[in-house]
């Protein structure tokens, strides 16, 4: 057992309130004091950042994505990650998120994002390419350097070292999150101000941005309509582009979807049309997963996920979550999206519960 001692002794994380860390960052003036503010010596700093091997700060792996493509993460080393950890909570400290912000902010969620969009005759989406990429050393030294912070470069310097590798923010970091949303803060402003000037609601989560408008017309300056079959193929307004571009991004021209209300409205997921919901293969998916369990047992179930995991992934030495767990994080999300009284949730989770008491009964 650890005492209080003990704990507060402890290099994992900072002991220190959000008004404390917000000041003592304000105060910065050299890299010692960065070392003191992440409580460790400067001699460990400077090794971290300078002296290990570049090969050992990072390692890469890949993740599949929902659209069959896959997703590279680059992890920080444990010490490295430790530090990352404790600048990210200063971070968060100093960091005020906008209202339009729901990506990486305590509280909020895909849910709330979503919940901003219910019940609009449009909703347009468009994606920020290479997002985490496209935010590269300099963008996160200048950041530390401008208002409102107004460090030293010195200390900038320090920061943006801990924060980036290979010359941008790695995706995987425990910083790039906070990180990013501080970069986003003069995009955020301004797309809020574009979307009040044309009388719509402007959200972003993490690189997926979402206007949305009861008009009879959707925005010319933001997008245009077009209709092109069954669909509305979209095209983006001056306004719109220049913004995005002017704040060192680009948009993604292959998620550019202007929806109305006739049709399926989504936002980071979750259909809009009326009230919050997953899509159907959402629900389908789940009740997959809960019928295989039942009728091949645990173990064989976990055998088929991992060789479809690998599958869609293309790598087979990496660590797998567990089938069991994964299932029972598809039902909590249906219930948080729905709601915990919603029959289908109710359904799933009775019928989740039933077989894992099976399960630890046949290990009796």
């Amino acid at each position: 057992m650890f005492n209080n001692r003990s704990v507060r002794n402890s290099t994992l994380i900072l002991y220190k309130d959000c008004s404390e860390l917000k000041q003592e960052f304000l105060l910065l003036k050299t890299p010692k004091d960065v070392a003191r503010l992440l409580e460790v010596t400067y001699d460990r700093l400077v090794y971290h950042l300078y002296i290990s091997s570049e090969n050992t700060k990072y390692i890469e792996f890949s993740i599949p994505k929902k659209s069959g493509d896959s997703r590279t993460i680059t992890a920080p080393s444990t010490a490295l990650k430790i530090l990352q950890r404790k600048l990210s909570q200063v971070l968060y400290s100093v960091y005020k998120p906008s209202d339009s912000v729901h990506g990486f902010v305590a509280g909020r969620s895909i849910l709330t994002n979503a919940k901003q969009h219910l019940r609009k005759r449009f909703v347009l989406n468009i994606d920020l390419k290479a997002f985490f990429d496209s935010i590269h050393f300099g963008r996160v030294r200048g950041i530390f350097i401008a208002p409102p912070y107004n460090l030293p470069k010195e200390v900038a310097t320090v920061l943006a070292q801990i924060c980036c590798h290979s010359n941008k923010l790695p995706q995987g970091a425990p910083t790039s999150p906070i990180v990013s949303n501080m970069i986003c803060v003069r995009l955020d402003r301004q797309l809020r101000l574009l979307a009040k000037k044309y009388k719509c609601t402007y959200t972003r989560y993490a690189d997926d941005i979402t206007f949305s408008t009861t008009l009879p017309n959707f925005p010319k300056e933001i997008a245009f309509e077009s209709p092109g079959g069954d669909d509305l193929e979209s095209l983006l307004g001056e306004e719109l582009i220049l913004t995005v571009w002017d704040n060192g991004f680009e948009i993604n021209e292959n998620k550019i979807r202007l929806q109305h209300k006739n049709n399926h409205q989504g936002v980071t997921g979750l259909t809009v049309n009326r009230f919050p919901n997953v899509n159907r293969d959402y629900v389908r998916k789940i009740n997959s997963m809960l019928y295989i369990w039942q009728e091949f047992g645990l173990a064989s179930a976990q055998k088929g996920y991992i060789e479809k995991y690998n599958e869609k992934s293309g790598k087979f030495n990496e660590e797998i979550p567990l089938f069991q767990e994964v299932l029972r994080g598809k039902i909590n999300f249906l219930g948080m999206v729905r709601g915990k009284d919603n029959e289908i949730y109710l359904k799933y989770l009775d019928w989740y519960c039933s077989l894992s008491n099976q399960e630890e009964i046949s290990k009796e």
